[in-house]
């Protein structure tokens, strides 16, 4: 079993994004650049920091983007992973539609851990 890479642990501990049960769900808002455009959403984000063979994993659990537009899943092993503290985690990579891509994910202030 691997673990969350530190920028993605260090998002998850300083937001403190993860509830009594151990589940790290929240409303946060995704700023995408991708192909000249920025495209500003607001989504459920779900993040798994022990995963078998994995560095971690966020998923948007949103029906606002289809993956052929933009990326749903993030694979902490094949994006870069950067945390700008108390700020956003920041994640760069290629998509085979949008092609090189940033996004930002921002917990919303308000929202509590939903899952």
């Amino acid at each position: 079993m691997k673990y969350a890479c530190l920028p993605l642990r260090n998002f998850v501990r300083d937001f403190k994004l993860t509830n009594r049960l151990g589940a790290d769900c929240f409303e946060a808002t995704i700023d995408f650049i991708a192909g000249g455009k920025n495209i500003k959403i607001q989504s459920e984000v779900h993040i798994v920091t022990s995963y078998p063979d994995k560095s971690g994993m966020v998923y948007l659990l949103t029906r606002e983007i289809s993956v052929n537009e933009l990326p749903t899943m993030f694979d902490a092993d094949q994006e870069l992973f950067e945390y700008i503290p108390n700020t956003n985690l920041r994640i760069e990579g290629t998509h085979h539609s949008a092609g090189k891509y940033v996004a930002f994910i921002s917990p919303l202030k308000t929202a509590a851990v939903t899952y």
